[in-house]
């Protein structure tokens, strides 16, 4: 990336768009944001945590889209789970599809410190197997897995069977790890509680890479899920290695490692005292440093109301996980059908974490005149490469219009649906963008105020990308790393050579 380049393109004809940034307001997006759990045993008689225990609305006060879902299985640590609790759960899940939520999903086995006897690991294999067909009925709502079965309330401590969580990977603990990854999607994240479990596993103490990112490996698919946040002693064993309470370089793991895997969890300071006081203020920083997705919005309240009472609820619920803002987009503004399309979008990821799942970005045409059916056309980019806290990133490609498109005049969008078809047509489940005046609620389009015209008069090859020049370069910022902000409208960022850039506009030095 030697000297200087301009944009990858320029079109004689073209339309210039520069947007708003909004990040005041709190708006729903899914696979982010404050949670809240829904927990308890299940029996053949009420095999339900989601249906019956949530009503319609829930979480609009917050803009929620995710509560924690904890099926606890301690009527069944040593036989079979009924068919009852499986079509239990499927009939949970198409509660949340129907309301357009997603989950955070645990199972354990004890809720109680007093009953620390779970199931063994042949159990857990058994009930991961039964499980496993209704883990892939109901991928496309559930947002991460976290771990559990090990330990009370599934968090890897408190454990008869698997000892406590300084014992990160037993020979116990081996397994579970590895029947959760033979009975779980292929793509599906699985958190644990503690960064240690990870890299004692792996027998790996290196983050993931840009590359080993979205790998789809058994290391990109380990997360982390913190539930001490703020607490002392490194957040009570989170960032311990050996004997040190609180160690910088598991911290720095977990910094890196979640530029690619999701972090989420729950505060647990439950005194109303000094420790409270102090620690609530950190929440931005450490969300920041550590890419936070999701967090719990009533456990502890010691620390969860002064967020409320102080205003800085409102700040964590805008930057927790994505929050993407346009900033400016030049577009073709005529095209020949089957010709081609330049499309130049800038954009920021003003949220404390990247998107983990995949998801596909698109252009869309909309007729003016309602006539003709929406264009989709899905891009190059990959809105998971999108760096978070400030970081630029840029789509830059040509799209091959549909030879068939009628002659006419058409709005633009971009559409970020869900992957999954079941959900894909569901607004809910779009990305919703930071800027004021874009979101149509009724489509789950982003409104990119441009049109191009489409006519058979029109050139059918606008001006090529220059040689040497990549085509689509949208993810030029994923190679870069400790990003920092230093002013409004500029960002310093490092590659991994060594090299600094500066990303402003749309030139990089």
């Amino acid at each position: 990336m030697a000297g200087l380049l301009t944009a990858a393109f320029m079109t004689l004809s073209a339309a210039t768009v520069t947007y708003t940034p909004d990040n005041s307001t709190v708006f729903k997006n899914p696979e982010r944001g404050f949670t809240e759990e829904l927990n308890g045993k299940v029996s053949e008689s009420n095999p339900y945590r989601v249906k019956n225990h949530i009503s319609s609305g829930w979480g609009d006060g917050d803009k929620m889209t995710m509560p924690v879902v904890l099926y606890n299985f301690g009527n069944y640590k040593s036989q079979d789970l009924p068919q009852t609790i499986l079509n239990g759960f499927d009939e949970d899940m198409q509660v949340l599809r129907d309301m357009g939520l997603k989950c955070v999903l645990r199972f354990a086995y004890t809720e109680r410190e007093s009953d620390k006897v779970d199931a063994t690991p042949e159990w857990v294999k058994r009930h991961l197997e039964q499980l496993k067909p209704h883990l892939a009925a109901n991928e496309d709502v559930i947002y991460v897995l976290e771990a559990g079965f090990v330990g009370v309330w599934g968090e890897w401590y408190y454990s008869t069977n698997y000892g406590n969580e300084t014992q990160h990977v037993t020979t116990n603990r081996r397994k579970v790890i590895e029947y959760l990854f033979e009975n779980t999607p292929e793509e599906m994240f699985i958190l644990f509680r503690y960064p240690m479990i990870q890299q004692e596993y792996l027998n790996d103490m290196n983050p993931l890479t840009e590359t080993e990112g979205f790998s789809g490996s058994q290391k990109a698919r380990m997360g982390c899920h913190n539930d001490a946040f703020l607490h002392d002693w490194g957040n009570m064993g989170t960032y311990a290695s050996n004997d040190e309470d609180d160690d910088p370089v598991v911290r720095q793991y977990v910094a890196t490692q979640c530029l690619y895997t999701p972090n989420g969890g729950e505060t647990n300071i439950d005194d109303d005292d000094a420790l409270a006081e102090q620690r609530y203020r950190q929440a931005p920083s450490e969300m920041a440093t550590y890419h936070w997705s999701f967090c719990g919005s009533t456990y502890a309240t010691p620390v969860t109301d002064r967020w409320r009472s102080s205003g800085l609820f409102d700040t964590l619920n805008v930057h927790m996980g994505y929050r993407y803002n346009l900033l400016r987009g030049e577009y073709s503004d005529q095209a020949a059908p089957g010709g081609k399309m330049n499309v130049s979008v800038e954009l920021r990821n003003s949220g404390y974490a990247p998107l983990y799942n995949r998801r596909t970005a698109y252009i869309v045409l909309k007729d003016v005149s309602h006539q003709h059916s929406d264009i989709s056309i899905p891009l190059q980019a990959d809105p998971r490469r999108w760096l978070p806290n400030g970081a630029r990133s840029q789509i830059i490609e040509q799209v091959d219009l549909p030879s068939d498109v009628a002659e006419g005049t058409y709005h633009l969008y971009l559409w970020l649906p869900d992957r999954h078809e079941t959900i894909q047509n569901d607004p809910r489940y779009a990305i919703r963008f930071g800027n004021t005046n874009v979101w149509d609620d009724t489509t789950g389009y982003n409104d990119l105020g441009a049109t191009i015209t489409i006519s058979n008069s029109a050139p059918s090859d606008p001006e090529v990308v220059p040689e040497g020049i990549e085509k689509a370069v949208s993810n030029q910022s994923s190679a870069i790393s400790n990003q920092k902000v230093v002013e409004e409208g500029q960002v310093l960022v490092q590659s991994q050579d060594g090299a600094k850039y500066t990303i402003t506009g749309k030139k990089i030095k």
